[in-house]
């Protein structure tokens, strides 16, 4: 009896043309298992090992695209150790040691588009940084929004979207959002022109630190009396945006409740727009689009506030929280397939 219910249920849905829910699709252990591919040492500012470490990343995550059916284009970035070296010598710094791979080497950002069917000017786009701090493994900072990317791009791949949802994978955030300003420089010139529209900028800065320990969740803002009193336990997500953008940061927030039942989401609503905001809600690859107007925002863990490997050598993957990093991801496919909003198409033979 049960059987046959699931297999009618099935079949309409294909009939509808509507695939499987991309959250159900998520999978925590491929999850981790990406995040424990990544190189360990990836920093372009760190030791030429490091260096190394980074140009394998960004072959490990194409080839991981290509994997999946994507031709993913790389974003050359015009930035170099030698430049920055001479920079260096000439303010009487001390310079970096540079791997003979790194040398003159064009750095890139890593691009995927899932074209809307019906609205395919209109785009929703989600970030991460593949990089790491100089000695930090990066396992929070930012492996779990790199290899939540990958999951994302995984479960949508087959999601038809009435808009586009584009995957940026940015290099060179920890060197100063070297990979997201020029990329969304480049932006500005598509928006110009009217070729497309932003429905929104997501960056996903450290999605895998939680704790139920009291104590363990600090604050950039303090308490205000009648409108908000920090949260004192690190056991939830946060959406950083600030109050000029905040209904973009409700729909995805309410995408996020309905996909991923039990995970808690905290979203301030009263953060003064740019350039007033703390510089704390400025610390990704989103803020170059809060500058340019658009509506962005930073899922994170709050990195200092909570982690406390925080850019150091202990930031490793036994340190994350596998199950609520995948409600993390759960959370996301959902929201970005409702507020893409699915594309009804028609299976022909039902």
């Amino acid at each position: 009896m049960f059987r046959a219910a699931a297999m009618t249920l099935l079949c309409a849905s294909h009939a509808l043309g509507q695939p499987a829910d991309p959250a159900s699709l998520v999978s925590r252990d491929r999850l981790m298992a990406d995040l424990r591919a990544l190189p360990a040492a990836r920093a372009a500012r760190g030791s030429p090992d490091s260096q190394r470490g980074l140009i394998a990343t960004e072959d490990l995550l194409a080839a991981r695209l290509r994997e999946m059916g994507y031709e993913p284009k790389l974003f050359p970035l015009h930035w170099s150790l030698e430049r920055e070296n001479a920079r260096r010598q000439a303010a009487g710094e001390r310079t970096r040691e540079v791997a003979a791979e790194a040398a003159g080497r064009a750095w890139n950002n890593i691009i995927v588009e899932l074209p809307g069917r019906d609205l395919p000017a209109e785009v929703l786009l989600i970030t991460a940084h593949f990089d790491a701090a100089p000695g930090s493994p990066g396992a929070d900072d930012d492996g779990t929004g790199t290899a939540a990317v990958l999951e994302l791009a995984r479960v949508l791949r087959d999601q038809p979207m009435r808009r586009t949802v584009r995957l940026v994978l940015f290099n060179l955030e920890e060197a100063g959002l070297l990979g997201s300003i020029p990329y969304a420089a480049a932006v500005k010139k598509e928006l110009d022109a009217g070729t497309i529209t932003l429905t929104g900028v997501a960056s996903l800065e450290m999605l895998g630190y939680f704790t139920d320990q009291p104590g363990s969740q600090k604050s950039p803002i303090p308490a205000i009396p009648g409108t908000f009193e920090p949260p004192t336990v690190g056991d939830f997500i946060a959406l950083a945006t600030t109050k000029g953008h905040i209904d973009f940061a409700r729909r995805l927030e309410r995408g996020m409740a309905a996909a991923a039942p039990g995970l808690k989401v905290v979203t301030p609503d009263f953060i003064p727009d740019v350039p007033l905001c703390p510089p704390d809600f400025l610390r990704s690859d989103h803020a170059p689009f809060l500058f340019m107007g658009q509506h962005a925002l930073m899922v994170t863990d709050t990195s200092n506030y909570r982690n406390p490997h925080y850019h150091r050598a202990t930031d490793t993957a036994d340190t994350i929280d596998a199950d609520r990093f995948a409600l993390v991801v759960r959370g996301l496919a959902g929201a970005i397939r409702a507020i893409a909003e699915p594309a009804q198409t028609r299976t022909p033979g039902y």
